[in-house]
């Protein structure tokens, strides 16, 4: 008996070595992603180290996000994973709820006391800071928080509307306007598909919704009306790939376009870091890849421009996440510029770039759950407010 136990480790130990070794050798000898089919969205490419991201933690950061996204084999593993748990019935997978009326809904994140109070202190050290801007900010709610009778009976998702509160009470506090599309959301669920079924982010009806909401906040009047137009009828989105649950339905890209297209001022769109000039928002080429939610302007970028025509004095900041690309195309006709930035990816000084924007107005978009656990924006604002 013991001499089984001793051969049983003893392969258990080589099995292990092995898988460790082939592990090193296959990140060494395969080249780096830059992006998963599967998962619909970029992989993290290895940082360069720069000083002040070491300091500030944004390399470290990084660095963490490559380890996981350049795993050898990784695609092998998960799809491995969620075949066993689809066989055993499994209601969530990779974060992913199976929903009712066909809907993929991935968790809520719950941040922790030291999340909020950081992300609380880096709005406000920025605001106080540009006190002389006129500063607003959408955090939107996920599906799981306007949709939870759709989960499964057996599923409790985190509360999310108490630390929504909790940041809309700090930002108001801090002369920023908060606006809450929540009730909003509520009122409208049952008439318009707020989100994908099959995508983690809201549908171009939902931006839209949100849009008519705040324009009037925003101090750009009534929204203005546009039309919505079906460019593609069978798009499966990130929880699709990423769960590999099969129930959701397939989706729906509207693109909307305005109703007096005379009267549209078109903007030229100048992105930086692929130094591509454009005058159209929506890249209806990528309606064929995997990765279509990049029809509203590609893949996300650090920072890009939008000079419009229009006669005004207004310069505005958008500080977002990939919610925003849909929503974005609504805003032009107010602004003579918009400058937008990513905080994933950018790591210039802001309080330059507002500078020699000479801007006005900063519009803060985030959804919810990425707001709470991604931690870029609040360093950027830090190291900005420094």
């Amino acid at each position: 008996m013991n001499d089984n136990r001793k051969k049983l480790s003893l392969i258990m130990s080589v099995c292990f070595l092995a898988m460790m070794f082939g592990a090193l050798a296959g990140s060494i000898l395969i080249p780096d992603r830059s992006f998963s089919a599967d998962e619909n969205r970029s992989l993290q490419r290895l940082p360069a180290f720069r000083l002040s991201e070491y300091f500030d933690g944004r390399f470290e950061t990084a660095l963490e996000h490559y380890v996981d996204d350049q795993f050898p084999f990784r695609n092998s593993f998960i799809k491995i994973k969620t075949a066993a748990d689809r066989t055993m019935g499994k209601l969530e997978n990779n974060g992913v709820y199976r929903a009712r009326s066909g809907y993929l809904m991935e968790d809520i994140t719950v941040p922790s006391e030291k999340t909020i109070r950081e992300d609380q202190d880096a709005l406000r050290h920025f605001a106080s800071k540009h006190d002389s801007l006129n500063m607003y900010f959408i955090l939107v709610p996920n599906a799981a928080n306007i949709f939870s009778d759709e989960l499964p009976l057996t599923v409790r998702p985190g509360d999310q509307n108490a630390p929504m509160d909790r940041i809309f009470k700090s930002v108001r506090k801090d002369g920023m306007t908060p606006i809450d599309v929540r009730e909003t959301f509520k009122k409208k669920k049952d008439d318009i598909q707020l989100y994908y079924r099959t995508d983690h982010h809201w549908t171009t009806d939902g931006a839209y919704t949100a849009y008519q909401y705040a324009s009037p906040k925003l101090g750009n009047g009534a929204a203005r009306t546009y039309i919505p137009y079906i460019v593609k009828n069978d798009f499966k989105g990130t929880l699709y790939s990423k769960s590999g649950f099969t129930n959701g339905l397939d989706d729906e890209i509207r693109i909307y376009l305005p109703t007096d297209e005379k009267s549209y001022k078109k903007s030229v769109i100048y992105y930086a870091d692929t130094q591509k000039k454009t005058t159209e928002f929506y890249q209806t080429g990528n309606l064929k890849k995997k990765d279509a939610y990049t029809v509203f302007g590609g893949s996300n970028h650090p920072m890009y421009t939008i000079e419009t025509p229009v006669e005004s004095s207004k310069r505005l900041l958008i500080i977002k996440d990939s919610y925003a690309n849909c929503f974005i195309p609504f805003l032009t006709q107010n602004y003579r510029e918009i400058v937008v930035v990513d905080p994933r990816y950018y790591f210039d000084n802001l309080d330059d770039l507002i500078s020699s924007e000479n801007i006005t107005d900063v519009l803060f978009l985030y959804n919810a759950n990425t707001f709470f656990s991604d931690h870029s924006l609040s360093i950027m604002l830090s190291g900005s407010s420094q």
